[in-house]
């Protein structure tokens, strides 16, 4: 079976046009294989129905990003979206994370290259590994080159910059690309059932109580960032 082919039966699969995408799960083998190029391997309607598919299943999830592996597709494309609002008082963990809005983009063949030698350690989860956390280092400044599909179904190259929370995003999704799940990259002992994790706001909370070691360990209190 062709990507095309593959693709139109994952999306025929729903009950209806505007219901979600099944998720897959940790086993699933498609979460695990290396994704094949998207570019020109779809005809501009059907990636734009899938991308459409994949937003709409990410916001019901929800998520702030879905690979095209998490529903059973091979192919090198994500979603992402963060609808963050800062309100008065912030989250003080948002501000340490650089949470801010990401505008809804679907893009093609990511390259997410690291930058810098800034490493942030924070609780990161996966729709593929519903209801579980652990803490994932990554680097805080990213470079992202990549297609982006546009509302007409044509594509436009981009290379540009990203920090924080954004970039943890970035990096997540593009190693659901080569078959990584983010607790590949855990801090080893830190795998939690997310309702913990307000418990272990503080890392440092978490290194006593979990027994964490390795780098985590140099963190100072209320610190997330470590530099090399």
């Amino acid at each position: 079976m062709d990507t095309a082919e593959l693709t139109r039966k994952i999306l025929d699969r729903r009950p209806r046009e505007n219901a979600p995408l099944r998720i897959v799960q940790a086993g699933h083998p498609a979460l695990r294989r290396a994704a094949i190029t998207a570019r020109d391997r779809l005809e501009p309607a059907l990636l734009l129905e899938l991308a459409d598919a994949m937003t709409l299943t990410m916001r019901e999830a929800p998520g702030v990003g879905l690979a095209a592996p998490q529903i059973g597709l091979p192919l090198s494309m994500y979603v992402v979206e963060d609808r963050y609002v800062a309100e008065e008082g912030e989250d003080p963990e948002d501000e340490l994370l650089e949470r801010r809005p990401l505008a809804l983009r679907a893009l093609l063949d990511p390259v997410v290259e690291p930058l810098g030698d800034e490493t942030v350690f924070a609780f990161e989860g996966c729709l593929s590994v519903d209801g579980w956390q652990s803490i994932v280092p990554r680097s805080r400044r990213v470079r992202l080159r990549a297609l982006e599909l546009l509302p007409g179904g044509s594509v436009s190259e981009v290379d540009e910059e990203h920090t924080g929370w954004t970039a943890r995003i970035l990096q997540h999704e593009t190693d659901h690309l080569a078959g990584t799940l983010c607790h590949d990259r855990m801090v080893p002992r830190s795998f939690v059932e997310e309702g913990y994790t307000a418990r272990y706001a503080d890392l440092g909370e978490a290194v006593r109580r979990l027994g964490l070691a390795g780098e985590i360990t140099q963190l100072g209190e209320g610190e997330v960032v470590l530099r090399r």
